[in-house]
Parts: structure tokens; sequence; C-alpha cells
């Protein structure tokens, strides 16, 4: 019922805001062509203990840092059941599984200069009816010397399970609770979105992250993140326990990779906290959007929205709230205005990853300043 009365309001707005507003513009994301369809890779699917990638894509599996076989499960560590098969409790009819991991399109982002700007759904202003009641502010920017070195942007955290809807991956496997497309936070409504002193409710660590030398570190998790995956040696199939072992640290998933352990850090983007649309580190307009939707899933894992999807806590229900984002479990690529598929050979990157390699062109005046970022989720599944 919520679904239905969302998408009725959004038809009854796309009119009046086509006709009356030129400030809010976008697309709709179309799942053939600027979906990064490579993104999901690597993918691991047992019984056979093998890897599959395809273009050295970055990224973890399930048989990663023992995630399958966690202190506590006996039956699992103990050897009864062979690598890459499985068993989920809440499944007592079908006691045992393929394991399978992949990253899964499931999320999309909007980051927008213009309040109730719906940017993923073909440029739809929301504002009408909703201005007055929830008065937000719009794109704000600091200059020092001429230069731009601070941004303000609002943002929307959508739930797009592309793949259940097309029904690819749906048998066997739990996709999440949601199969359907949805609205799941808007930043309007957050008084903590513009206010550094409020965020501090969701991440009061962020003191501890306000140092020197834990902002220089943050130079460490650009340079880790960015370096090429080396790990598969450029084969299409890979024995697991080469390509999971400590030597591939150019992979940002891997546990050798310090970018797994910097989590207050966005890597090139800049610092992840505060947790809200206020970013300190403004290169450029493509830049500070990609930190403002990372720093969005931040809090939408500190609010309880999303849930475990790894690990055997997250392959047989997602029932557990994840209250922590592991950045190495996402990945993204840009749908909106240029969808990276169409410049970027690898199209999809690890959180933290420098975006110099693909952002020329990225971002133009008038129709090309908001944003829209497709976010690949590792999905952990026991196959039944």
């Amino acid at each position: 019922m919520k679904n239905k009365l969302l998408i009725l309001f959004l038809a009854s707005n796309i009119g009046m805001a086509s006709a009356v507003d030129l400030t809010c513009h976008g697309r709709f994301v179309n799942p053939i062509t600027d979906i990064c369809w490579s993104c999901m890779f690597p993918m691991f699917i047992g019984p056979i203990p093998m890897v599959f990638n395809i273009g050295n894509q970055k990224g973890g599996t399930i048989i990663d840092d023992g995630k399958a076989i966690p202190p506590g499960f006996p039956y699992l560590s103990s050897g009864k059941l062979p690598v890459g098969m499985c068993t989920c409790m809440d499944r007592p009819e079908l006691p045992v599984g393929l394991m399978m991991s992949w990253y899964e399109p499931s999320r999309f982002v909007d980051v927008t200069r213009t309040p109730f700007c719906m940017v993923g759904l073909g440029g739809v202003d929301m504002s009408a009816g909703l201005s007055d009641l929830l008065p937000a502010p719009g794109h704000g920017e600091t200059t020092h010397d001429g230069e731009q070195v601070s941004s303000f942007y609002q943002a929307h955290w959508f739930v797009d399970p592309i793949m259940a809807i097309l029904g690819i991956m749906d048998v066997g496997c739990n996709l999440g609770a949601s199969k359907s497309m949805d609205l799941m936070f808007m930043s309007e409504v957050d008084p903590t979105w513009n206010d550094d002193s409020l965020s501090i409710i969701f991440s009061p660590e962020v003191v501890l992250f306000s140092s020197l030398p834990a902002q220089l570190a943050c130079g460490v998790d650009c340079i880790a993140s960015s370096l090429p995956n080396t790990g598969s040696d450029n084969k299409f199939l890979v024995p697991a326990p080469y390509y999971a072992r400590p030597t591939s640290a150019t992979n940002p998933a891997s546990a050798a990779n310090p970018s797994k352990y910097l989590f207050w850090c966005g890597g090139c983007q800049g610092a992840l906290y505060p947790l809200n649309g206020n970013n300190s580190d403004h290169a450029h307009a493509v830049q500070s959007s990609i930190l403002t939707s990372e720093k969005l899933n931040g809090l939408i894992h500190r609010m309880g929205l999303e849930d475990m999807t790894t690990g055997v806590f997250g392959m047989c229900n997602n029932l557990l709230p994840d209250m922590f984002m592991t950045k190495s479990e996402w990945k993204y690529s840009m749908t909106y205005p240029v969808p990276q598929t169409a410049y970027s050979p690898a199209c999809c990157n690890a959180f933290g990853e420098t975006d110099s390699t693909w952002n020329s062109g990225a971002s133009f005046p008038y129709t090309g300043e908001d944003f829209t970022y497709m976010q690949y989720h590792e999905r952990d599944c026991c196959f039944l």
C-alpha cells in the first residue's frame, strides 16, 4: 500500500514539476544501459571453490576472512560440510545448500542541489506542498580566495532490487525483505543532515577522528583503494584460496589492505564524518557528490535501515540490522548525468577509489549538476 501511495504521489507531481521548475533534472535508471553488470563480480559459486571475476573487479566474497565459518558455529567449522556448502537453521526442510556470493545492484542514491528533486525518478520535483511544510536548505558552498572549499547537497536513498524485479537469482536466494522499488530516506526531513552538532547523535565517535593524524590516514586510504586489483592474476577462473590470500593487498576487500580498517575515511573523496550533507573536502562536483552518497550510506546503516547480507548472519535471512557500514561490501557507479558504463572500462568503483580516471565530462552546467549513483552491495546466499 505504501508503494502504491508513493507512485500515485509522484505521478501527480510529474506534470507540474516539468512545467514550473527547470532546476530539477534527472533520468530513470535504465537496467540495460546504465547498470555496470560486471560490477557483480567477484562471484563465488560452491561447491567447487572457484571465484569468477571479469575485468579484475574489486571486492570480496563469502570465503574471505572466514565469514562463512565464524567462531561459535562448530557445525560449519568442524569440517562436516565441504567447502562451498552451507546450511540454514531457519530452513530445516532443506538443510544443505550451495554458497553463492556476488555484488547485487540493489540501491541507488540521488545527490541533488535542489531539495525534493528526485533525480533518479526522471527529475521529478516533489517540493509542491512539501517545501512549506518541510523547509530544507538547497545547495550551498563556501569559498576561500575565490576557490570553493566546501559544499552541501541533499540526498535520497532508494531501494531498487533490480535482480529480484527481473527475476535474476531469485530462486532459492533471499534477496532482502523488499522486492519492489521504494523510497527509504529523504535528507530533507532529517534535521541532522545540515547540522554538524546534531549529527553526532548517530555518530558520536566523530570526536575521535577529527585530529590531524586521523585525517592524514585518509591519504593512505586513497592510495590503498585506488590500486588496481591484481589478486585474480587476470584469470577468469581462480581457485578461491589463491584469490583470498593476504598477498592480494591491492584489493580493498583483502585483509591485507588498510582501506578495510580506515572506516572513518572516504579515501580520495575525503573524510566520511560527519555523516551529513556538509562536505568540507570539496574539490569538484563529482568528488563531492560521491562523498555525499558514501556518507548517506553510513548514515543509513547507523539508523538500522540496512540488514546484514554477508556471512552466516546474512546469507540465510535478512532480519538482523547492520548498524555499521563495511566499505569493502559496497561499490558504486554513476548512472546520471552520464552513465559510467559509457566511458569507464571497469565501470564501477570501490569506496574511496579515485574518480580522476573517469570524471572528465561527468558533470556539466545546467542539466549535469545533480547525480544518481547505483550502489552494489555484497550479497551472500545459501542457495537452496
